[in-house]
């Protein structure tokens, strides 16, 4: 072949690479988008949902809500069986989500719920002693069953975000509209659980209809429903362990204490509203560095690292502007009943921080199907957790709830970074432990100006951190011209 030959198919393969790739940053900046705008939008509304009811039922009332929505997600980790997570991964590799295999993760995932559902409800019957929470927690665990029907997964796995979305505001329109029209008063707290599952009815009919819309693919073969289960067993155990001491202790509280169980919810859910930059990350980086696992090569080094380093530098960031905003905001949000929930939320906002780092590793860990070294880290992590939750002392049990899911995190954390480490070679000290220490340092700086110019300082807050942190991470020119092009 002659020369020139070669230089125009070389020229031709770098300029279908080039194509590829600004194909790949141009669909992902648009998942970007429209995943970032409608998962903020529908924690917005889930965030008003929250607000509403707290000056509504008060902190007792919000904490018997909490502990039953606690006991709901148990039951949900348990009835999935960890297929959601298997069955992205399964769609995510080969694109397409065949109508049988959709059919077989249904069939299991709604015999599981009923199964689920006649045995927490017959445990509720002869263990609880408290009839409003009981009837709350059983009306709560009637969402297993429309749950089981959710195809979220499908549509994660397809990358079809703004679908996913879509869905998404649409429980969340549908449990505000529901509030306001029936929760007016404090004694009509048992119509909240019953508008909880009006809300996921709307959305599994929704995305259901899209699936109709969107595959048309042929079936292919499917493993057993016991294979798959059995497949799928470490991301379910996994799965539990986490939400299990996630929600704890709003479970714990709500039954021993249910007005410490409110004020450690408030906290917590406005945390969950931060967690939007998880939710989103979780959604997009997951059958993406699935994609990338399989390929291997430079390109997943590189993916990881830029990931990291944009991770790390933002959650900083919106947990020291929360911080600093948090005494004057939750009080005017949620009433005054609410105010010893700041100290709690300035507590939980490193649990945040820990928590989207951690997505980081989670997934890298389980895309690479080491889903063993993610549940050792839970396991650890849990051990530490109990260990400070269950402490007796002078402070709350709020406090030490919110301090125990922090050191969770931390020693997950620790323990998912030495086996990453393993297998891609990260900048540890620049792409984590400089950010972090250079956020200690402006907290301090700030909590020590806050008390006589608290304005000027939570201004200063806003425009010096990023600045700074992003100088501390160290990213390079080519790393943001890749974040830009990736969002725009």
């Amino acid at each position: 072949m002659s020369k020139s030959c070669h230089q125009k198919i070389h020229c031709g393969t770098e300029k279908g690479i080039s194509q590829s790739n600004g194909a790949f940053l141009n669909r992902m900046g648009s998942n970007i988008l429209s995943l970032t705008s409608a998962d903020t939008a529908s924690r917005l509304l889930g965030f008003l949902a929250v607000a509403y009811l707290a000056r509504t039922v008060g902190p007792e009332g919000m904490g018997l809500l909490a502990a039953g929505m606690g006991i709901l997600t148990w039951g949900t980790i348990l009835a999935e069986a960890g297929l959601p997570m298997l069955g992205t991964r399964t769609v995510a590799t080969s694109n397409v989500a065949p109508t049988n295999l959709v059919r077989r993760f249904i069939t299991i995932r709604l015999t599981l719920s009923l199964g689920i559902l006649i045995l927490f409800s017959t445990v509720l019957f002869l263990t609880l002693d408290t009839p409003r929470l009981r009837n709350i927690t059983l009306i709560y665990l009637f969402a297993l069953l429309p749950s089981a029907l959710v195809l979220e997964w499908v549509f994660q796995g397809l990358r079809k975000m703004t679908v996913l979305a879509t869905g998404r505001i649409l429980a969340a329109v549908c449990y505000l509209i529901w509030l306001l029209l029936f929760v007016r008063s404090e004694s009509s707290i048992i119509w909240i659980p019953v508008g909880w599952v009006a809300g996921v009815v709307a959305q599994s009919i929704y995305l259901w209809k899209q699936y109709g819309g969107v595959n048309e693919t042929e079936s292919t073969d499917v493993s057993p429903a016991l294979n798959l289960i059995k497949t799928a067993l470490p991301l379910a155990v996994a799965g539990l362990v986490a939400q299990v001491i996630t929600y704890f202790p709003v479970i714990y509280l709500g039954i021993t204490d249910p007005r410490e169980g409110g004020l450690f919810s408030v906290a917590f859910r406005v945390i969950v509203l931060l967690l939007v930059v998880d939710r989103v990350f979780y959604t997009i980086f997951f059958p993406s560095i699935t994609k990338y696992l399989k390929i291997g090569g430079e390109d997943l080094f590189t993916r990881f690292n830029r990931t990291l380093k944009l991770v790390t530098p933002v959650t900083l960031y919106i947990a020291i502007v929360a911080v600093m905003g948090s005494r004057q905001i939750l009080p005017a949000i949620f009433g005054s009943e609410f105010n010893q929930s700041a100290l709690i939320f300035q507590i939980l906002t490193l649990y945040f921080v820990c928590t989207a780092i951690n997505s980081v590793f989670t997934f890298t860990l389980i895309g690479a199907e080491k889903e063993k070294v993610y549940l050792n880290s839970l396991l650890l992590g849990g051990a530490g957790f109990f260990g400070i939750m269950l402490l007796p002392g002078p402070l709350p049990s709020s406090h030490f709830a919110a301090m125990g899911l922090v050191l969770f995190q931390v020693i997950s954390l620790l323990v998912m970074m030495r086996e990453v480490q393993s297998f891609i070679s990260f900048p540890m000290i620049r792409s984590l432990l400089l950010p972090i220490i250079v956020s200690g340092v402006l907290m301090g700086i700030f909590s020590l100006t806050y008390p006589s110019s608290p304005v000027l300082t939570f201004l200063a807050c806003l425009v010096i951190t990023p600045v700074v942190l992003y100088k501390s991470v160290g990213i390079t020119s080519e790393e943001k011209s890749y974040y830009i092009k990736s969002i725009l």
